[in-house]
């Protein structure tokens, strides 16, 4: 089982606690850097309010991702986002067609 709950400090500023402790992120909706409570570095991407999220790690000793790595995520929030919006679009084309 997972717990996390996260607390707003200030805008694009959040305190992470989870099973395993307490770690730090920055960055606007569907994008933060952080670190999390065992101290491993990471840059996510996700798409907002529907829990749907990618979470890279930097490898240990490694000074932090670089910007290839931030488009290589955010491009897969992307398609990810296009692929929910095409199955959404789908199932309301569904729903209209049976009334």
């Amino acid at each position: 089982m997972r717990f996390q709950k996260s607390i707003r400090i200030a805008p694009g500023f959040r305190i992470n606690l989870s099973k395993s402790g307490v770690g730090v992120s920055v960055g606007p909706k569907g994008l933060k850097v952080g670190v999390d409570a065992k101290g491993r570095r990471y840059s996510s991407v996700g798409i907002p309010g529907t829990g749907i999220s990618q979470r890279n790690y930097s490898k240990p000793g490694e000074e932090g991702h670089t910007p290839e790595e931030y488009h290589r995520a955010l491009g897969a929030g992307v398609l990810i986002g296009i692929a929910i919006a095409i199955v959404v679009v789908i199932v309301i084309i569904a729903m209209a067609s049976q009334h």
